[in-house]
């Protein structure tokens, strides 16, 4: 489908339905636009807006994955704002081809920050519809994640840099098929991403089973449900947060008073806990990993934990980071498939590497030193601290060496080293997150049911 003409363009954009009043702001009004449907839709719903129109900037993002067709992608998005006439800036990923889904949000919001500060808007719309709502809640109750993971994507998020993000699609009550049906009806085009379709994240494959059966097992409109809980959720999660403040239990040079903790319900104690592990980069971790911070907590004792690769002290009524990192030592643990562990801050998932993938990985897009994708062993993931004398051979060396020189010669910090984790599978040493996989594991080529390990702790690149 062609770009219509830009009096046709602002003709049909107009008789979109309007969305909900944008929040109270001054300044520009950035834009997120992909060139995908929803964003699409998100900025023409929004240019029918006659008071909004003259303040709203677009943003786009070019991630570099797909090629061509991402270069397509910003130029079909600058000629789509020429036509309504809104101001476009673009944006480009400095490398290029796959990357994890972690690398790639990096990378735009870094974007989104640096034209915050040229643009000086206060709020940034993006595209998240009911549909991803859902999508959301399902991922994020499989990881076990807390209130304010559950009550995302929200119609409205404040941030601590002061900006905020405004969903309208959410607040509007859009789902995916709207979206659709009236971009068709209007005859306003988009560009469609192929790696929406592709199995290997975990939202794509979500997605693809609720096409399949949502409806027929939930019920039409179970999307609008979706999104009343996350509404209730979010507001537990405001009052517990709320709560915290009025107790003093407020962030001061990094540390937390939690002495007024003691006694209160558990639910309280974990915000605050996950709060104060936000801000010091740990997200959504596991309730189980926080079980002795909390217990410590509401007992009013001391008490220490390993978080992600973090060593996190309450003692005298303080929560705290410790400068010192974890020590693990060399007992065995088991690494299950699919669940995180927030001890040591691994995640083990099964994934089929297609021929895209493989493409990327060959080229080096995908930085081993977060995640790498391996043949899947015989036997049960396991693992462990670094021990004196440990050897294993990376991926492309002639041989093994000392897993103390490797770490030295990747230039990772000495506060860092003893907080990586070992992972092991049939008595052999798999791979520590900052170097590269073992090559007795190497993938020969795509791979259905490859074993995919994430790294959730501190960057180390």
């Amino acid at each position: 489908m062609s770009l219509p003409t830009p009096d046709v363009l602002r003709a049909v954009a107009m008789r979109l339905p309007r969305l909900p009043s944008a929040p109270a702001s001054a300044g520009p009004i950035a834009v997120a636009v992909s060139g995908g449907a929803d964003s699409i839709y998100l900025l023409c719903a929004l240019w029918a807006d006659e008071v909004v129109r003259p303040r709203l900037r677009v943003l786009h993002f070019d991630h570099r994955v797909r090629g061509e067709a991402s270069a397509e992608a910003a130029r079909f998005v600058d000629v789509l704002c020429a036509a309504l006439g809104v101001p476009c800036v673009l944006g480009l990923r400095e490398g290029e081809g796959a990357a994890s889904e972690a690398d790639l949000r990096t990378a735009r919001d870094g974007f989104f920050a640096e034209q915050r500060m040229a643009i000086g808007f206060e709020i940034l719309c993006t595209a998240h519809h009911l549909d991803d709502v859902v999508e959301n809640a399902l991922l994020r109750l499989a990881r076990g994640a807390g209130l304010a993971g559950l009550a995302a994507p929200r119609a409205l998020q404040e941030f601590r840099d002061g900006h905020r993000r405004w969903r309208p699609l959410i607040a509007a009550g859009l789902m995916k098929d709207d979206l659709l049906s009236a971009l068709h009806a209007a005859g306003i085009p988009w560009r469609e991403d192929a790696t929406n379709i592709l199995p290997i994240a975990a939202r794509n494959r979500i997605r693809a089973w609720l096409a399949e059966g949502g409806k027929a097992a939930l019920g039409t409109g179970y999307q609008a449900g979706f999104a009343r809980s996350a509404r209730i959720i979010g507001e537990s999660q405001r009052a517990l947060a709320q709560w915290a403040r009025e107790l003093g239990c407020v962030m001061v040079d990094g540390a937390l008073p939690v002495a007024q903790l003691r006694g209160r319900p558990v639910a309280l104690i974990q915000e605050c806990l996950r709060e104060f592990l936000y801000a010091h980069g740990i997200f959504d971790p596991s309730g189980p990993s926080l079980e002795s911070l909390t217990a410590a907590l509401g007992a009013g004792q001391d008490a220490q934990s390993a978080v992600r690769g973090l060593l996190v002290r309450v003692q005298g009524g303080c929560l705290s980071v410790l400068k010192n990192s974890p020590v693990y030592g060399q007992i065995e643990r088991p690494l299950l498939i699919g669940v995180p562990d927030d001890e040591c801050g691994l995640l083990a998932e099964v994934a089929d590497v297609d021929e895209v993938r493989w493409a990327s990985l060959s080229r080096g897009d995908i930085s081993p030193t977060q995640e790498v994708y391996l043949v899947a062993p015989p036997g049960p993931l396991v693992w462990r601290g670094r021990v004196d004398g440990d050897r294993y051979q990376p991926l492309g060396s002639s041989g093994s060496a000392k897993l103390s020189d490797h770490l030295i010669n990747r230039k990772i910090p000495a506060t860092q080293r003893e907080a990586l984790p070992v992972v092991m599978a049939v008595g052999q040493i798999l791979w520590v997150p900052g170097l590269p996989p073992a090559e007795f594991a190497r993938l020969a080529g795509p791979t259905k049911g490859a074993l995919r390990l994430t790294w959730l702790g501190p960057c180390l690149d």
